[in-house]
């Protein structure tokens, strides 16, 4: 059954975006965040992380430090009686120094593969669901895959609100 979906950045969005996050120590959530992604599950939203990791590709932690990340993050919600349906990141960056990352990849926003790859897996009804992301490039992935796009407010929880009043 298709369902509304709220597509999500994380650094910056999610969490403070201290540059290159990839402990769970730092991973300090910003204001609203447990609430707003509450009151999405309660209005039947999927919620879905997309993001881009290029410190993969660049050397300064590996792609197991994010999984474990989003594990212990994912663990946490739980005990709010949240469910986080999907997280997608790209590892790629064209001047990454670890050679398997170190290229174009269209996973990575600007361009909208994570997304593409969501949709596959989730019936998605695209028409009642957005974005919302930190950076230029999370509004032109957003624009390629046809979803509505705000800008990370002060407070997640009333931009959510907000979102789901106008729909």
């Amino acid at each position: 059954m298709k369902k509304p979906a709220a597509f999500l950045d994380r650094d910056g969005v999610i969490n403070f975006d201290f540059g290159y996050v990839y402990k769970y120590k730092d991973f300090k959530l910003r204001p609203g965040v447990v609430k707003g992604l509450k009151l999405l599950n309660k209005n039947k939203y999927r919620i879905f992380i997309i993001s881009n990791q290029s410190g993969i590709a660049r050397g300064f932690f590996r792609k197991k430090d994010v999984e474990l990340l989003h594990k212990k993050f994912k663990k946490s919600l739980k005990k709010h009686k949240i469910k986080i349906h999907d997280i997608k990141f790209s590892p790629f960056h064209p001047q990454g120094k670890i050679k398997r990352y170190a290229k174009k990849s269209e996973t990575r926003k600007p361009d909208n593969l994570m997304v593409k790859q969501i949709l596959r897996k989730w019936p998605t009804d695209v028409q009642n669901s957005f974005m919302i992301g930190d950076k230029n490039s999370d509004k032109i992935c957003a624009k390629k895959s046809s979803l509505y796009f705000e800008f990370a407010k002060k407070n997640l929880f009333y931009q959510i609100k907000n979102i789901i009043i106008d729909n």
